[in-house]
């Protein structure tokens, strides 16, 4: 691990210079790209920068992961071997490991998006929690939310991507499709390895038999 503690913003734009910073010449600036830092940051090795980043810390970014365009704010961690893409990230949040984040989403605070998450064009408001093995795509989903493993988004109908909304303090259930167009209102629950094509209002339980 490499560490740096900057009392003001710093804009780097070579590689060169970013390598002397921390020291190492195990972490990489795309041509073109320029990250800028502040407070504590610690790099792995084989971090790659690209595009236009904004980096607040204290930070942790871990070995072999990807940043392009991304703006991550304070005690945050990025797990190892993570990609995160389009992605602006408020504070206290944990990506990866081994996730995908990507094509602009939105993250708020203290959001957990695990080990093999991917998600794209989506919202997450505060305290949304989905700790693994999951696809989120073109969704808003609410704060305190709390998204299984193995839950898919079925976004696209065959012709275009559809939307899903799900409220706040909802849980939705390991192993479940949640099938675009759809709403899920605050508190709704649905149990595990359910297929949900029609709307839960809030408070609401889905209980698939088997």
């Amino acid at each position: 691990m490499y560490t740096v503690s900057l009392d003001v913003e710093t804009s780097i734009s070579e590689e060169a210079d970013l390598r002397r910073l921390f020291g190492t010449d195990r972490i990489y600036l795309v041509a073109g790209a320029s990250v800028s830092m502040i407070g504590e940051i610690t790099l792995g090795p084989e971090v790659t920068f690209a595009g236009a980043c904004r980096i607040a810390g204290p930070v942790l970014i871990d070995k072999n992961s990807s940043l392009t365009d991304v703006r991550l704010g304070r005690d945050s961690v990025v797990r190892q071997s993570s990609i995160l893409t389009g992605v602006e990230a408020g504070e206290r949040n944990l990506f990866g490991p081994f996730c995908f984040i990507r094509d602009g989403c939105a993250v708020g605070d203290a959001c957990i998006l695990g080990a093999h998450v991917e998600a794209a064009r989506s919202r997450f408001a505060n305290g949304v929690k989905i700790s693994h093995r999951a696809f989120v795509g073109d969704a808003d989903i609410g704060p305190d939310t709390i998204i299984g493993a193995g839950v898919v988004f079925c976004n696209w109908d065959g012709a275009r991507r559809q939307p899903a909304t799900v409220g706040s303090n909802a849980t939705i259930g390991s192993g479940s499709l949640l099938v675009a167009p759809i709403l899920i209102g605050d508190g709704a629950i649905i149990a595990a390895g359910s297929t949900v094509t029609k709307n839960v209002p809030a408070g609401g339980k889905l209980i698939q038999k088997r």
